[in-house]
């Protein structure tokens, strides 16, 4: 069972894989992930983890496939346009991520970019619903979680196209190169500026969640464990 076709397409190429053997079933998402619209709460979440508004979110773990210099850099193209922005970065550190703290000190944005480590889910909806923009602009996933739950919470995308994103995306994101950081700032600038794009994406990714549900991944799995103990 493969999360996503891209996986699906990498067990094959890579393992040689027969494609028959291999089934893509795609997660579902949590329904606790949902928009905050309490101003209380927001803002309680905002502090809690020490992130000014307006901003711009990221969620996942520090390490080099996240392309997390290349947001760095991105964000401050937007700030060299004049913005009053910030940008938040959730997750744990991984690996190879002393290059990622150094990018920040190297383009003076230690006021601007704030790292709030580990975020339990419970505290995720209202830091996703918060944000004016959720980015992933990583250059490799298997599925990419992210993308559905800030798609749930009613925040606009801009993700990578590449991978698995593009299938969980769907039509309801900005898809960009992420080894193109002008494209990058660019997709995140067109976002920021046009309320009528920026809405029309929090309406598109609330429907593009429907399509993801943990029942309908468990039938899926059933189906494929029956299948195999008949053969």
């Amino acid at each position: 069972i493969a999360d996503s076709q891209a996986t699906k397409d990498d067990l094959l190429r890579h393992c040689g894989t027969p494609s028959e053997k291999v089934t893509v079933i795609y997660p579902g998402r949590d329904e606790a992930f949902a928009p905050v619209r309490d101003p209380a709460s927001l803002a309680a979440a905002r502090e809690r983890y020490g992130i000014p508004a307006p901003y711009v979110l990221y969620v996942g773990t520090l390490q080099p496939r996240k392309n997390l210099t290349g947001l760095l850099d991105a964000f401050a193209g937007l700030l060299r346009q004049g913005r009053d922005l910030h940008l938040a970065i959730v997750g744990k550190k991984g690996w190879l991520y002393e290059p990622l703290f150094a990018r920040v000190r190297e383009l003076g944005l230690e006021p601007r970019v704030h790292f709030a480590g580990y975020v339990p889910p419970c505290d995720l909806p209202a830091l996703l619903s918060g944000a004016r923009l959720f980015v992933l602009p990583s250059l490799y996933e298997g599925f990419g979680l992210p993308v559905l739950e800030a798609m749930a919470c009613g925040t606009p995308v801009v993700c990578s196209a590449v991978a698995s994103l593009p299938e969980v995306a769907g039509d309801a994101a900005i898809l960009v190169n992420p080894q193109d950081t002008a494209q990058l700032a660019q997709a995140m600038a067109r976002v920021l500026d046009d309320p009528d794009l920026s809405q029309q994406l929090v309406r598109k990714g609330l429907e593009r969640v429907t399509y993801f549900s943990w029942e309908q991944c468990a039938q899926q799995t059933l189906q494929v464990l029956q299948s195999a103990g008949r053969c």
